[in-house]
C-alpha cells in the first residue's frame, strides 16, 4: 500500500502570484472624497468579506472556510487538508452635499487578493495584498477677497498605501493561538493645490503646489486568540498589536507660478501609528455567531511632516453577527450565510479644523457552491461621514462588494492498494 500527499503545483502558485500582482497593480482607488486630502487618506480595515458584512468584526473570528488577516493568529484555524484563495472587488457610490449643492460620484476597485495554506495540523500561513489607505479627490472653492479681487482654489489628489503581507499563525496550546503578519508597505500619495487670484483688470496670478510622498516600509502585526468550548457554546477572545513604525521613503514639494520653490527632504518624518485592538465572538451550535471589536490607533504620537501634534487618536467600535440555519443541511438555503453589522469611528485628521465621525451599517450573504466548499460572498455597506451642520460637507455612501473564496481539498493522502 502506497500513500501520496497531494499538494498544489509550483506552476499554480506562480500563476496565482502573477495574477495577484497584475490585477492589483491595475486597480483604481475606491474613493473620490475631499476627506481623503488629509493625512494618509481613507484608512481601510484588513478584514475580508465576512468581516466587512459583520460591521468589521474580525479580531475574534476563527474559520476553516475563510481568511482573516486582521488577526494573524486565525491562520492556525485552517483545515489541514485545504487551500484557500480569496479576492474581492467593490463599487462605491457617494453623494456629497453642502447647503443646496450636491454632487454624486462612483468608483470601483480590486480590494484584495490572498491565499492561505496549512503548514502542519497546528500551523497555517497566508500571503496577500491588501490596502492600507486610499487617496482620491478633485474639488475647488471660490472666494471674494474684495470688490476687485477674487480667489479660487482647486485641489486634486491620487494614490494610497498598499501592503504585501506574509502571516503565520500557530496553536501553541489546544485553546491558545499566536500569530504574526509581516507587511511590506509601499505606494505614493500625490496632492496638487492651485491658487488663482483674478483682479478686476482681468489680471490673473496663479500658483501651483505639488506634493509627493513615496512610501516603503516594513511593519508587523502580532495577534492572539483564546478559544473555549462548552457543549454547543464557543467563545473566542482576540487581541492584536501593531507597533509604531517609521515610513521610509521620499518627500518632495514643488511650487511654481508667482512663487517658485522646491523642497526635497528626508528630514520631514512620517510614521504609521501603533494600533491596539481587542474583540470577541460567541458561537452557538456552529450556526449563530455574534461579536464585537474595539480598535485604537495612537496617531497623536505618530510624526506627520515631522510633528506629533497634527493628527488625532482614532478609535473604532464594531458590532456584528452571522447566521447559518444548518451548515450540513440538504437544502441550499439552509447552508447560506446571513450577516449583519454596524460600526462607528472618528477621524484621525481634521476637515476645516473640525474632526469628523463615520457611522455605517452593513449586511451580506454567503452563497456556497453545491459541489465544493467554495463560496461567493456579497456585502453591502451604507454610511455617513461628517455632518453638514458641523463640517459644511456631508458624505453619504453606498458600497457593494463581491468576494470569491476558493476552498480546495489539496493536502490529502491517496492510497493505492
Amino acid at each position: 500500500m502506497f500513500q501520496f500527499l497531494q499538494v498544489p503545483s509550483v506552476r499554480l502558485f506562480t500563476f496565482l502570484g502573477m495574477l495577484t500582482l497584475t490585477l492589483y497593480a491595475g486597480a483604481q482607488n475606491n474613493t473620490n472624497s475631499p476627506y481623503t486630502r488629509f493625512g494618509y487618506g481613507h484608512l481601510e480595515d484588513p478584514g475580508f468579506s465576512t468581516s466587512q458584512s459583520m460591521g468589521g468584526v474580525a479580531y475574534g473570528l476563527r474559520s476553516r472556510v475563510s481568511m482573516n488577516p486582521a488577526n494573524p493568529a486565525s491562520n492556525s484555524s485552517i483545515d489541514s487538508t485545504s487551500f484557500l484563495f480569496e479576492f474581492g472587488v467593490s463599487g462605491l457610490y457617494s453623494n456629497f452635499s453642502s447647503g443646496s449643492n450636491s454632487v454624486n460620484t462612483f468608483t470601483s476597485n480590486l480590494d484584495y487578493l490572498a491565499f492561505q495554506l496549512p503548514l502542519t495540523h497546528w500551523m497555517g500561513m497566508s500571503v496577500g495584498l491588501i490596502p492600507y489607505s486610499f487617496v482620491g479627490y478633485n474639488y475647488g472653492t471660490t472666494d471674494s477677497i474684495s470688490s476687485t479681487l477674487a480667489q479660487s482654489q482647486s485641489f486634486y489628489g491620487t494614490g494610497g498605501i498598499s501592503q504585501a503581507y506574509v502571516g503565520i499563525g500557530a496553536t501553541i496550546w489546544k485553546r491558545l493561538s499566536l500569530g504574526v503578519n509581516m507587511y511590506y508597505m509601499f505606494g505614493s500619495i500625490n496632492n496638487v493645490r492651485t491658487m488663482t487670484a483674478t483682479s478686476s483688470s482681468v489680471t490673473t496670478y496663479a500658483t501651483t503646489q505639488t506634493s509627493n510622498l513615496y512610501v516603503q516600509n516594513l511593519n508587523f502585526r502580532y495577534g492572539l486568540q483564546y478559544q473555549e468550548t462548552f457543549g454547543r457554546h464557543s467563545f473566542c477572545i482576540g487581541l492584536v498589536y501593531d507597533r509604531l513604525s517609521k515610513l521610509n521613503g521620499d518627500f518632495t514639494q514643488i511650487t511654481t507660478g508667482v512663487v517658485s520653490d522646491t523642497i526635497a527632504s528626508d528630514s520631514l518624518k512620517f510614521d504609521i501609528p501603533s494600533l491596539y485592538g481587542g474583540g470577541f465572538t460567541y458561537t452557538y451550535d456552529n450556526r449563530l455567531t455574534v461579536g464585537a471589536d474595539y480598535t485604537f490607533q495612537e496617531f497623536s504620537k505618530a510624526r506627520y511632516y515631522g510633528k506629533t501634534d497634527t493628527l488625532s487618536n482614532r478609535y473604532k467600535v464594531s458590532l456584528g453577527g452571522e447566521y447559518i440555519h444548518n451548515p450540513n443541511g440538504n437544502k441550499y438555503i439552509d447552508r447560506m450565510r446571513w450577516r449583519l453589522g454596524a460600526n462607528y469611528s472618528n477621524s484621525y485628521a481634521t476637515f476645516n479644523n473640525v474632526g469628523t465621525q463615520t457611522f455605517a451599517v452593513t449586511c451580506g450573504l454567503g452563497f456556497p457552491l453545491r459541489t465544493t466548499k467554495t463560496m461567493v460572498n456579497v456585502n453591502f455597506e451604507y454610511g455617513n461621514i461628517g455632518t453638514s451642520q458641523h463640517t459644511l460637507l456631508s458624505e453619504n455612501y453606498f458600497k457593494v462588494g463581491i468576494n470569491l473564496t476558493l476552498n480546495e481539498l489539496w493536502f490529502f493522502k491517496q492510497r493505492i492498494q
